[in-house]
């Protein structure tokens, strides 16, 4: 059995876009893949180690990990699974939190010879001009697909605000980004950011 077949038979494939392609770059090792971590509080917790268990299992058969900090999503907060909106974080605890993430991640992921990349996305977002993303950006990003997107629908009801609106595209630009920077073809998240995922691949691809 290949890695590809042993993560879905261990259930850890719900949703793929181009399950052939994908399917042959992580058998080949030839997969240069990201999972992003907000820093939301100063220790990761299991759902984050359920995703680092994914990253050293995919880097042992040869795959490269990019593990990806979200200094820059984590000014806006993520909207997904949440009844309402984050409680907003200064600058100085996020670097706080960034810092207490490297240092966990490191107990898990060999990071040494370039066998795997530790970005933090803040070193694009937060110097992005905000009309140039609004023409560059915006531009390829449908309202109408947005708000059918299951992390904004349950959100609805009791209020999105624009800020958190903004998350999404925030997110795909990472995807964007990642794949100009590093050469990165492959993401994986949690259900609720599959619409993040399905975005960032349509931004690539204009």
């Amino acid at each position: 059995m290949q890695i590809y077949e042993e993560l879905v038979a261990r259930g850890l494939i719900a949703q793929v876009t181009d399950e052939p392609e994908v399917r042959e770059l992580i058998n080949t090792g030839n997969a240069v893949f990201y999972i992003g971590f907000d820093p939301t509080a100063d220790s990761l917790h299991v759902g984050h180690f359920m995703a680092l268990c994914l990253m050293k299992r995919l880097q042992m058969a040869g795959n490269k990990p990019i593990a990806l900090l979200g200094g820059g999503t984590a000014m806006v907060g993520d909207p997904s699974g949440r009844t309402d909106m984050r409680q907003m974080m200064t600058q100085e605890t996020i670097n706080h939190n960034v810092e207490c993430f490297k240092k966990q991640m490191s107990r898990f992921i060999d990071f040494s010879d370039g066998k795997a990349l530790m970005v933090n996305n803040a070193d694009w977002l937060l110097d992005l001009n905000y009309v140039e993303v609004l023409r560059e950006v915006g531009a390829h990003f449908s309202v109408n697909n947005m708000l059918r997107a299951e992390c904004y629908k349950q959100r609805m009801e009791k209020g999105l605000s624009f800020l958190e609106f903004n998350y999404m595209i925030m997110q795909s630009y990472d995807f964007y980004a990642l794949f100009q920077k590093y050469g990165c073809n492959l993401q994986f998240c949690g259900d609720a950011q599959w619409s993040y995922m399905l975005r960032g691949t349509q931004r690539i691809r204009r």
